[in-house]
Formats: structure tokens, C-alpha cells, sequence
């Protein structure tokens, strides 16, 4: 029987997922603390946050989370080539992870929320793999991370592109341990594109890119190896190889 718990923060929706009752509770605290935590460290919003407190134009000593936050969206923001940076100029951020020393130029406003969820989820999941032994499921507003055992047919994952067909939503079974990711905009090609890879991390940084990459992103993924399902804004739906069997729900 598939435990859940869910809250709101981050400004978004959170949600884990266990396979037993008696497994929630733990899970539940930790993933808690961390995303509260994550609030704390990098949120835009909070003028307390420690992003907010920090002088810009020379190194600042930051926190472990502030530190592998920024790793996180400097890694994204690398694979995709520059469409998913964590604010304009992000290029001249530097960070020394060695002596956690962490340098934004003074005409440079970070944003690390976006990417940081996709990280944390993946952090959230396999601390409470490893440490407890369970298997979970951790959603932070749609970017999806999976470690451990997983249910008989595996995790059923509802995939939301903003415009139900007439066999309604499409849903996928997640079967894998690793990330599931989605991105959508109202300007570009693509209304949503969902991603599925080997971390949420990587799954999120990849829908981005692809929702940015417009009509090229099919080609991007498919080179990637990256198994994907792209909403066209005309209504067109394109897979790319790997991409799971779905199922509909109403």
C-alpha cells in the first residue's frame, strides 16, 4: 500500500511517496527539513535567506546546501549548453567547492530555486534509500526523483502538458531509479516537455534546454539518449526512443 504525505513550500507543492505506511513518517521528516532548509539557504523571496545576505564582487564563505545548490545549477546550466542558467551572466559565477567560497558579480542576480528543486529531490531520495533502506518517491513541484525498490508496475506518474486529449492524461509507470522532469512555456514550440533520465537533476535541466531549443529539441534529446515526451503548442505529440508504454486516466 503506497504511502503519501504532501505539503506546500517553495513556493509550490511537495510530496513523497513510500511503499509502506510504517516507512512515511521518516521519509516525511527528512524530506521536510531539507526543502525548509533549502527555503532558508536560497529562496529569492526571503530577505533572511543566506543567498540574499551575501555581499557580491568577492569570494563569500557559504553554506554545504548553498554551496551544492549552486553546483547543481552550474552543472545544468553547463549540459545544456546556456539555456538554463540560474540568472543572466551566470557564466562569470565562480565557486570553490573545495573551500566553499562562492563569487557572484555585482551585476549578477542568482536564482537557484528553479534548479535546486531538482537536485534536492534527487539529495532527498537517496539519503532516505540509503539510510533507511526503502524505496521512494520525492516530488518537489513536478521534478521527480526515485530511489530504491518500487511498487509491482512501478510508480504511476501522471503526466500534466496543460491540455487533456479525449482519452484524458497520459500516465507512466516509473520503474527506474532516477529523475523525472517536466518544463512548459506559452511562447515557444513546445507547450510541455517531460524528460525522463538517470537523475531529476539531469531531467530537469534537459526539459528546459528542450523547451528553449524550440524544433531542434527532438534531435538534442534523441543525441542525449534522453527518453522524452514533447507537447507541441499546435497539439502535435512527439517521443522520443525509450520514452515508457503510457496508460490514460480521465
Amino acid at each position: 500500500m503506497v504511502a503519501t504525505a504532501r505539503w506546500d513550500a517553495l513556493g509550490t507543492w511537495c510530496e513523497v511517496l513510500t511503499l509502506d505506511d510504517d516507512d512515511l513518517p521518516a521519509v516525511a521528516e527528512v524530506a521536510r527539513a531539507q526543502v525548509a532548509d533549502l527555503d532558508r539557504a536560497c529562496s529569492v523571496v526571503r530577505t533572511d535567506s543566506e543567498l540574499a545576505g551575501l555581499a557580491k564582487g568577492s569570494p563569500q564563505h557559504v553554506s554545504q546546501l548553498l554551496a551544492g545548490a549552486a553546483a547543481a545549477a552550474l552543472r545544468m546550466a553547463d549540459f545544456s549548453g546556456g539555456p538554463v542558467g540560474p540568472g543572466a551572466g551566470w557564466q562569470s559565477v565562480t565557486l570553490d567547492t573545495v573551500r566553499g567560497l562562492l563569487t557572484i558579480p555585482e551585476d549578477v542576480e542568482l536564482d537557484l530555486c528553479p534548479s535546486a528543486k531538482a537536485w534536492l529531490a534527487d539529495q532527498i531520495a537517496g539519503f532516505c534509500a540509503d539510510e533507511f533502506g526503502i524505496g521512494c518517491l520525492v516530488n518537489l513541484g513536478g521534478d521527480i526523483a526515485v530511489r530504491g525498490a518500487v511498487p509491482p508496475g512501478g510508480w504511476q506518474v501522471e503526466i500534466d502538458d496543460g491540455h487533456p486529449g479525449p482519452r484524458g492524461r497520459p500516465v507512466i509507470p516509473m520503474t527506474w531509479s532516477g529523475g523525472l522532469a517536466t518544463s512548459s512555456s506559452t511562447l515557444g514550440s513546445w507547450r510541455t516537455v517531460t524528460v525522463a533520465a538517470r537523475s531529476c537533476e539531469r531531467a530537469s535541466a534537459a526539459s528546459t534546454a528542450a523547451v528553449a531549443l524550440g524544433d531542434s529539441a527532438p534531435r538534442w534529446l534523441t543525441q542525449r539518449e534522453l527518453p522524452a515526451r514533447l507537447a507541441h503548442a499546435g497539439g502535435v505529440v512527439v517521443q522520443t526512443n525509450g520514452w515508457p508504454r503510457q496508460r490514460w486516466v480521465a
